[in-house]
């Protein structure tokens, strides 16, 4: 299966303002125009039972929006496909994994060569996963079966982890564009 990832940077300017909900956005509205020749504006959304955003006249179009740091990104695909990005940050690892992983991955990747790297691999894998299949948050983390669907890790410049989830096999093509607001 097919599938393309939209990105973009946020500016100097624009960072820390919270504006990466709108950046998304323009990389939706870009991405859907340039892969199906739609215009946003014309295409009705709804959400799904836990959240997730879809079109509901365009049942074989399914996408998924992440941001983080200085990075938006939105996937396309022909299947229901989640994304996730995470910039690596100091956080309390051990709790956090209590929460995220089954105890028995817990000293494993606090042990790790590379245990920040091994922690935001865990997590970025566990949000894709959540947003590929709809569940958000309301499904515990701990329990994702690593051998449901597809994954990939994502190729990011160090200090960022990202993950992208489906249920088939995905072949990713990566387009830059430069979000430029009003």
């Amino acid at each position: 299966m097919n599938a393309v990832i939209y990105y973009t940077e946020i500016p100097e300017e624009y960072e820390n303002k919270k504006m990466e909900h709108m950046f998304g956005e323009k990389l939706l509205e870009e991405g859907l125009k340039r892969e199906y020749g739609l215009n946003l504006k014309f295409e009705p959304r709804a959400r799904g039972e836990h959240g997730k955003p879809f079109f509901t006249l365009q049942p074989k179009i399914h996408y998924n929006i992440s941001h983080s740091g200085k990075y938006v990104v939105c996937v396309f695909a022909g299947e229901e496909v989640g994304i996730d990005i995470q910039k690596h940050k100091e956080v309390n690892y051990k709790h956090m994994l209590e929460r995220m992983v089954p105890s028995c991955m817990t000293a494993e990747i606090l042990e790790s060569e590379d245990p920040v790297r091994a922690f935001f691999t865990q997590w970025v894998l566990r949000e894709a996963y959540i947003k590929w299949t709809g569940e958000g948050l309301s499904r515990d983390l701990r329990g994702i079966p690593m051998d449901n669907g597809s994954y990939l890790l994502l190729d990011l410049e160090p200090g960022y982890s990202g993950a992208v989830w489906s249920a088939d096999p995905l072949e990713l093509r990566w387009e830059h564009v430069n979000v430029q607001l009003p």
